[in-house]
């Protein structure tokens, strides 16, 4: 990532921090106050994503398309072999 700022609880988990701070300093450097972008594209980092309606109160938070795309695939993959090891073990009980 471009920046991260992440924060750690006491049981070792990791969370995001520091999305509103950065995205008001990008606002304050692209744009004056009123106006802004209206859609802004992300990873669909949760953190992020949440944090965007707070700075750009117009924008629409979005998910990439190479990421849908990715998590489509990978979906798509795990349920073809989870029905391929349920096919594979009523074949293996009717041969028997």
């Amino acid at each position: 990532p471009l920046f991260e700022i992440v924060g750690c609880t006491s049981t070792d988990k990791t969370f995001g921090l520091g999305f509103v701070w950065a995205l008001q300093q990008v606002q304050m450097l692209l744009m004056d106050e009123d106006s802004g972008p209206n859609v802004i594209v992300t990873d669909r980092d949760a953190a992020l994503m949440s944090a965007i309606p707070n700075v750009f109160l117009n924008a629409t938070p979005l998910v990439c398309r190479f990421h849908v795309k990715k998590n489509v695939s990978a979906r798509c993959s795990a349920l073809c072999k989870i029905k391929h090891g349920r096919m594979r073990s009523r074949g293996k009980s009717l041969t028997r």
